[in-house]
């Protein structure tokens, strides 16, 4: 079977869906066609666990073209976010220029395969280009296995079946000290295990947001802050000790420094709540797990009675090596502002349709997911020199894009803040340059 359609995306969750939303209602005449091995588009949000919900506020998630929720920071659950990429999908389907292949596989040379109908191979024609919105794929622990070694007779399990299992145990041993794991903690305090039944095998502390900070119409206020403590910083620390002090950022333990930071927030509530668990394992990552003992990287640990492993350790942004977002071909979705990958992937969108040249696209570059707090600067200054670029292409989109964090402000705020990142860029450029030396 041959076909035709102008962009082939490979991939339908959070990142392709933003891509193709924006050629949808920019171009009424160009054709799309999203294929996605899931029965359903959504991504990971078909395997998170049942009471996840977003981290940032839904304003600015989702597509540009339509509202999440009531569009405010309304934090939206899992069900409330399928629903939306479906009436997303609908409005795509009614059109007739968009092409939905479920259950399906991307072969490349543009041949898409039925996957329960091997013998079902479709040959695109594919008139502008293939986008690989797979590329930063998120992992989560229902598709994810272990990285260490688990023996027989060891009960564990990923969080997603807590909903029907948190209350057959005695003790709780919660693996892995990202959101994931904080979500799994807070799930069962919820539920009334009590704090002594849980166990925290928490390799490292993370610099946290402190979600109040970063509310709807204040999120460029707050990074601006970032900006300019990065710009006189010796080192690391130097930007988040500062704003801890002021409250926009936070830790669990407040006795030693984190080293972790990947842009995770939370509020003051989830913090008192995550204090109250003591027995924090802190010995390194997991080895394996054997009959009454955990192997880690810094020593062991016994343990006896019903315990159940919760598996939280799947790195759901890890970082990818840094491809060309432009092609001949190709269309690499990548983050292009640090932490904020639905807007980037719109962003792409806006700039494939723009005349500018591969070449000058490609003076974006692309931002890798934060994962210690020294990744921070680099993210912060590449992040900063992409968006000045980007309002030198076309601001006025910039302004008006829901899924830019800074578009909730008032005008003369927003480009307040851009002509202030601007005479900042230099001296962060130069202060990541310093602080590489001292790491």
């Amino acid at each position: 079977m041959t076909k035709e359609t102008d962009y082939l995306i490979i991939g339908a969750g959070a990142m392709g869906i933003a891509f193709a939303d924006e050629i949808f209602t920019r171009k009424p005449k160009l054709r799309l066609t999203l294929v996605d091995r899931r029965p359903q588009a959504g991504g990971h949000w078909n395997d998170a666990y049942p009471y996840v919900k977003l981290h940032q506020p839904a304003a600015f998630y989702g597509v540009n073209s339509m509202e999440l929720g009531s569009g405010s920071g309304d934090l939206s659950s899992k069900d409330e976010i399928l629903a939306y990429y479906s009436k997303v999908m609908d409005k795509f389907a009614a059109s007739g220029r968009v092409e939905f292949l479920s259950e399906h596989d991307y072969l490349g040379n543009g041949q898409v395969i039925n996957l329960y109908q091997p013998d079902e191979v479709i040959n695109y024609k594919i008139n502008k280009r293939l986008v690989d919105a797979t590329y930063m794929k998120v992992e989560v622990p229902a598709t994810s296995q272990p990285k260490y070694e688990v023996h027989e007779g060891v009960s564990l399990l990923p969080l997603n079946d807590l909903v029907k299992e948190y209350d057959q145990w005695e003790k709780f041993y919660v693996i892995g000290n990202g959101k994931t794991g904080m979500d799994a903690i807070l799930f069962l305090l919820e539920k009334g295990v009590k704090p002594e039944s849980i166990h925290w095998i928490c390799p490292n502390q993370a610099w946290l947001f402190n979600r109040d900070f970063v509310r709807v119409g204040d999120v460029g206020k707050e990074i601006l802050k970032h900006v300019v403590l990065l710009s006189k910083a010796s080192k690391v620390d130097d930007i988040f000790l500062p704003l801890e002090k002021e409250g926009g950022i936070t830790r669990i333990n407040p006795s030693s420094l984190p080293s972790k930071w990947r842009c995770a927030t939370v509020n003051p509530h989830e913090i008192e709540q995550l204090r109250r668990i003591k027995q924090v394992i802190q010995k390194g990552r997991i080895n394996q797990i054997s009959p009454n003992t955990i192997h880690l990287q810094e020593g062991t640990v016994t343990f006896s009675g019903r315990a159940l492993f919760v598996d939280c350790s799947a790195n759901g942004l890890s970082k990818r090596e840094k491809t060309p977002i432009f092609t001949k071909d190709t269309i690499t979705l990548q983050s292009i502002l640090f932490c904020q990958q639905v807007f980037s992937a719109a962003t792409i969108a806006r700039l494939a349709l723009s005349n500018l040249s591969d070449k000058t696209r490609n003076k974006l570059t692309a931002v890798p997911h934060p994962e210690w707090k020294e990744d921070w600067p680099s993210a912060v200054s590449v992040s900063i020199e992409n968006l000045l670029l980007l309002h030198r292409f076309f601001p006025m989109w910039m302004f008006r894009s829901r899924l830019n964090f800074m578009s909730h402000e008032p005008m003369m705020n927003y480009f307040a803040s851009s002509v202030k990142a601007m005479l900042y860029v230099s001296s962060v450029r130069k202060a990541v340059e310093r602080l590489k030396h001292k790491t």
